[in-house]
């Protein structure tokens, strides 16, 4: 271990004296951002289309997605509460010098990716709300530049404050229309508690559990516990209730979609394809419920892609300037002030999130890239597996204060890194 690490650990061991107050306010902590941050337009889109095509069979799906998602982050949040340390510095300090060049290839890649889908799927949901006034392709260059400037004049707390009512305007308006339009609540429990796999909805499936509660943007968590000074393994017990609260989020969220999909589409017996899926979707909830529900969908949907847009224009640059200050071997200090929103590190990186995404904004081809993202997120997960399994077990110090992983969560990481790693491989096509 070097110095540092031991600075950042001792620092955070010294820190169990400190005493916690809770409070319900705290409660809607970095958890939440995450998850908001990971669901995207491709959940959606993929959500109503396996609910359209298969109906309410398909939601245990969400469920073992979520609870996958749940256990990596946990072990995100476990390596920084034990050691003080990131967990990209923990690649870059413990693992092969291959691994965080891998790291750094794939983050350009996918922020390249991630960039150009959420900004094409802003500008296609406000194309929507405005009935085609404001031009999908500019509407994703202005997701682009607000995001930009959210950031950049809001730091961390503005950040969190228009979060939390975006969160709660696609929370609302999506859990709303699903709760206006369920029929068969006990068909719901089947579909959660009893697996099956309908003939053809193998894709359907996969895209489910590659897509709900994001990839890369977890990593964020790390550096949003930092803004929010929690530090130490007195923590525990509060990141794990952080964290269930924001994945029984997603997994809520995913569910409503597919209830969603199931009553509009699959029991009217109407096909759609992925380029109908939200207007579509609108129009029938309009017709079901009213223009409540088609505004409520319209708004909801972009609601949850300008979200995402927020989470990853601001926490993709603590990855860039953190892996920066690795590379050029700062000590943990400057480091310390490379990754605050305020560094010229965070702010290159945020304007080159900004920057590589505007001329994306005039490929009229929107789907596609925004189908293109979801399979490069689905590549990172298998390498965030394998390098928790050995990290967590074999780096973690036993008098940390923070355990080293259980029967129960390697037995849940190795089936992740399998799963994924299938998931990955038939995502590119090679079977």
């Amino acid at each position: 271990m070097d110095g540092g690490h031991r600075q950042r650990g001792d620092r955070a061991a010294g820190l169990l004296s400190t005493p916690i107050r809770f409070s319900f306010a705290k409660l809607i902590g970095p958890g939440l951002l995450v998850a908001a941050a990971g669901l995207g337009a491709g959940d959606i889109v993929s959500a109503t289309s396996a609910g359209a095509g298969h109906g309410l069979s398909v939601l245990w799906a969400v469920a073992v997605a979520v609870i996958l998602k749940a256990f990596l982050i946990e072990g995100i949040a476990r390596w920084q509460l034990g050691t003080g340390t990131t967990v990209i510095e923990g690649w870059c300090t413990h693992l092969p010098w291959w691994v965080h060049v891998y790291f750094g290839l794939y983050l350009t890649l996918w922020t390249v990716a991630v960039s150009a889908a959420l900004t094409n799927a802003g500008g296609l949901g406000l194309a929507h709300l405005t009935d085609g006034a404001i031009p999908a392709s500019w509407g994703a260059v202005l997701h682009a530049v607000a995001g930009c400037v959210l950031v950049l004049i809001g730091g961390f707390k503005g950040f969190e404050k228009v979060m939390k009512v975006l969160i709660g305007v696609m929370f609302f308006s999506i859990v709303t229309c699903a709760a206006l339009t369920l029929r068969d609540p006990v068909a719901v429990l089947e579909g959660l508690f009893v697996p099956t796999i309908p003939s053809g909805a193998g894709p359907a499936i996969l895209s489910l559990l590659g897509g709900i509660g994001g990839s890369i943007v977890m990593l964020a968590y790390n550096y949003w516990l930092r803004e929010q000074r929690i530090s130490g393994p007195q923590w525990l017990g509060y990141v794990r209730i952080d964290i269930t609260i924001a994945y029984l989020f997603t997994g809520i969220f995913g569910i409503s979609v597919i209830v969603l999909a199931h009553q509009a589409f699959f029991v009217a017996g109407v096909a759609i394809t992925d380029e109908q899926a939200v207007p579509r979707m609108a129009e029938m909830l309009g017709a079901s419920i009213g223009p409540f529900g088609y505004y409520a969908f319209s708004i909801g949907f972009w609601a949850t892609v300008f979200t995402s847009v927020l989470g990853v224009w601001q926490g993709l640059p603590y990855l860039f300037a953190d892996y920066y200050g690795l590379l050029r071997k700062r000590p943990p200090s400057v480091r310390d002030q490379l990754t605050r929103v305020t560094s010229n590190a965070y702010r290159v990186s945020l304007f080159f999130i900004t920057l590589v995404a505007i001329p994306f904004a005039f490929v009229d081809r929107s789907l596609f890239i925004i189908v293109g993202f979801t399979i490069v997120g689905s590549l990172f997960i298998p390498f965030l597996a394998a390098t928790l399994l050995y990290m967590n077990n074999a780096l973690l110090r036993a008098d940390g204060g923070v355990p080293r992983n259980s029967m129960l969560t390697n037995a849940v990481l190795v089936f992740a890194l399998v799963l994924f790693t299938l998931l990955s491989a038939h995502d590119i096509g090679l079977f």
